[in-house]
């Protein structure tokens, strides 16, 4: 996604699976899986033919990386039970359980706040990590403040 969001730029152009693959260095069956799962949520278009390839069905600032990863992997969820309680015969009296959905609500909250073009830009990246990391240590710091 990140290849396509600098190589297109507005312009249009596809950019074919073997490109991203020789630039990623990821191989190309698995980009090809991953396009299966991006074009059916949209984020991505493919072009056939000559100069085919794949293009962004949006903007690189309305991608979240949210959209990308649970259009490849599916819902983010640590454990199972998290999401889906009644695939657990104690879910209603599990310690854990309340712990596991806070954990994918701070996970799911943090990959909403970060579009593709904060990736694309690595000073808009780097200055995000940063306040996502000194909110989440003010964060811990209140909770555990006794």
């Amino acid at each position: 996604m990140v290849v396509l969001a600098r190589r297109t730029n507005g312009n249009g152009r596809a950019v074919s699976l073997s490109h991203v693959s020789e630039e990623t260095m990821i191989s190309r069956r698995y980009l090809e899986q991953l396009a299966i799962g991006l074009k059916g949520n949209a984020l991505i278009r493919g072009k056939s033919g000559r100069g085919g390839g794949y293009t962004l069905a949006r903007s690189p600032d309305k991608i979240t990386i949210r959209d990308i990863i649970e259009s490849t992997i599916g819902p983010i969820n640590i454990v199972e039970c998290a999401l889906q309680p009644e695939i657990c015969a104690i879910s209603d009296v599990c310690e854990c359980r309340q712990l596991y959905r806070v954990i994918n609500d701070r996970i799911t909250s943090v990959m909403d706040t970060v579009v593709l073009s904060d990736i694309v830009d690595a000073r808009r990246l780097r200055s995000m990590v940063t306040a996502l990391d000194a909110g989440l240590e003010a964060s811990c710091r209140v909770k555990h403040k006794d």
